[in-house]
């Protein structure tokens, strides 16, 4: 094999639980409410720790790329830019909150997930549908939230380690919990020579390897004031500095992500809780290269969460601020504009059969002026384990400055985009087992989409609808996890499909556990993709799929080995045309947890 890469995670391995499929995960994504997993109306995934730890990917884009009704897109291999889609939706359709922080850039409307490592993620959330009704703008696709690393315990964990592309790393982290104060500090470096991110027919094509580093840290902090009251203050910063060789240049790209926030949590009353958050997010971009610049998005953010418990359920209601400030050396018409909201909803129980959940949301955008957006949804409960859950909900994204200002390459007359979707589902679980079945069906309006000449334009309307299929069963020492998505993303106009969406796309991982042994095989299949709004022939990316294996053993209680071999057969296939993705690579782990 010609590339070998070792990478050292950071966290232990935990045991198999025989009642890992028992629902009780606590969520608040979903309605902004803490509920178990199992009560949820609306469709909701968990990530959650051990999973993260035990899947031992080393990108966050390779972690969503492996759940089901998402997917991924990449121009190059690791820190190059990388996207989430939701169900057919466009990239900047998926809202990416940082423990409830906004770090996307208003520039380009998406948020640079190539530069939020693992190393610093406790768990992961993820909401598939509209969510405006709940966070506002951009939530059309859906939701993804990202919880930092929190104190659990008492204890330190480092790393490092070093491999092919000439990939070294570093990491370590603090938890303590003493008394009324918990906290949580870590902190990583990775660095790599990477490949060539393009390939010839780029019109900016470099068979020059395109190199990445990175450093970051986050911090959590927590005061209990009383056994319900809490304060606290949450930091995080990713920087990442990318190579990318482009014609006969080599530029970089300096990108660092940040968001800081200061908490209140108190308990008003025996049935009133109050939140009260306050904080920033940012995401600087320098570039160098034959295109210079930088651009600087900054997003100050207030909120005041108030939830009040009823005999059968709970009531939310609240307010929040959002300023995003544009800083740029290009000139744009305009650089800042403020979203003044209100959104109140209903959380309901009845029996622990009947699950209700309503929301209203308004938002005031200096630009654009008010938009209105909710949702509704309905579940019910089976003895056998079985729940059927009906949602339908509406959402809007503003244009981004780049879609409204770029010079050239910009339209000030855009509309924001409108959507309305209804889903309907089945879940069944137990505590081996856990079955989920989704139809959804989201029509949006005025969909932003460019041109051939670049140029943002509103289509009348798109269509996407289609199934979502997930299926987990824990079995003696296996564990087996399916996701399969038939979906039509289309041009409502046209009938052609949208960028970059496959009609089909699904996964398969098989585990088994033997003594200290865990090894275990993944696999992903995606159907053909057009790299065009016209569905140009020439733009067509043929469908792909790779296989991974994967190994652990535990050498004591401290210790543990871990191997990963990505893309077994050397696959090669384009996330993005003229793009390269990284072919067979094997890369082995040795994690110490004191």
């Amino acid at each position: 094999m010609k590339r070998f890469f070792l990478f050292f995670p950071f966290l232990s391995l935990p045991a198999w639980a025989d009642d890992m499929f028992d629902g009780n995960e606590i969520v608040v994504t979903a309605s902004r409410m803490p509920e178990p997993i199992s009560s949820a109306v609306e469709d909701v995934t968990v990530i959650t720790h051990e999973e993260i730890v035990r899947g031992g990917q080393s990108t966050l884009a390779q972690l969503l790329q492996f759940q089901t009704g998402i997917e991924i897109t990449s121009n190059g291999g690791i820190g190059q830019p990388s996207a989430v889609q939701i169900r057919g939706s466009g990239s900047s359709h998926t809202l990416v909150l940082v423990d409830g922080m906004r770090i996307d850039s208003a520039t380009t409307g998406t948020t640079a997930i190539e530069n939020i490592p693992l190393d610093q993620i406790d768990h992961i959330e993820i909401v598939k549908g509209p969510a405006s009704g709940l966070y506002g703008s951009e939530a059309i696709g859906g939701v993804i939230q990202i919880f930092t690393k929190k104190a659990k315990g008492n204890g330190f964990t480092a790393s490092a380690g070093y491999g092919g592309y000439d990939t070294k790393s570093l990491s370590a982290g603090l938890q303590e919990v003493s008394g009324k104060n918990d906290l949580s500090l870590n902190a990583g470096y990775l660095q790599s020579g990477g490949f060539p991110a393009t390939r010839p027919g780029n019109f900016s094509y470099n068979p020059a390897n395109d190199a990445y580093r990175n450093a970051n840290a986050s911090l959590d902090y927590a005061l209990h004031l009383t056994a319900e009251d809490e304060a606290g203050i949450r930091l995080f910063q990713s920087a990442g500095n990318t190579q990318f060789a482009d014609t006969q240049v080599i530029g970089l790209n300096h990108d660092v992500l940040s968001s800081y926030s200061v908490y209140s949590k108190n308990r008003i009353t025996a049935s009133w809780e109050s939140l009260l958050t306050a904080g920033s997010g940012e995401d600087h971009l320098v570039s160098s290269g034959n295109f210079p610049g930088y651009f600087t998005t900054n997003q100050n953010q207030l909120s005041w969460q108030n939830d009040f418990t009823l005999e059968h359920g709970k009531i939310m209601a609240g307010l929040e601020e959002l300023d995003q400030h544009v800083t740029s050396d290009t000139a744009y018409l305009l650089t800042s504009r403020s979203i003044s909201s209100a959104f109140a909803g209903y959380q309901g129980n009845l029996q622990d059969r009947h699950f209700m959940q309503a929301d209203i949301r308004v938002d005031k955008n200096s630009q654009f002026g008010t938009y209105r957006t909710g949702n509704a949804g309905y579940a019910y409960r089976f003895d056998s384990g079985y729940k059927v859950r009906f949602d339908m909900g509406t959402a809007f994204k503003a244009p981004t400055f780049n879609d409204l200002y770029y010079p050239g390459f910009s339209n000030p007359n855009l509309l924001p985009e409108k959507s309305t979707s209804r889903e309907v589902g089945l879940d069944y679980v137990s505590a081996s087992r856990h079955l989920g079945l989704t139809y959804f069906d989201n029509q949006i309006r005025d969909m932003i989409i460019l041109d051939q000449f670049f140029v943002p334009q509103n289509i009348d309307s798109a269509r996407i609808h289609g199934v979502e299929v997930s299926y987990q069963e824990s079995f003696s020492a296996y564990r087996l996890d399916c996701g399969l998505t038939l979906q039509n993303p289309v041009d409502s106009q046209t009938g052609y499909l949208l960028q970059r969406h496959a009609r089909q796309f699904g996964s398969v991982k098989l585990s088994r556990e033997l003594d200290a042994w865990r090894a275990g095989l993944e696999w992903f299949a995606s159907g053909y993709r057009f790299d065009s709004a016209s569905q140009n022939p020439a733009t067509r990316l043929g469908g792909y799929n790779f296989l991974n294996l994967t190994a652990s053993r535990d050498l004591s209680k401290s210790w543990r080995l871990d191997a990963r071999w990505n893309n077994l057969f050397n696959k090669h296939y384009e996330l993005v045309q003229y793009y390269n993705t990284p072919g067979s690579n094997l890369f082995v782990s040795l994690t110490y947890k004191m």
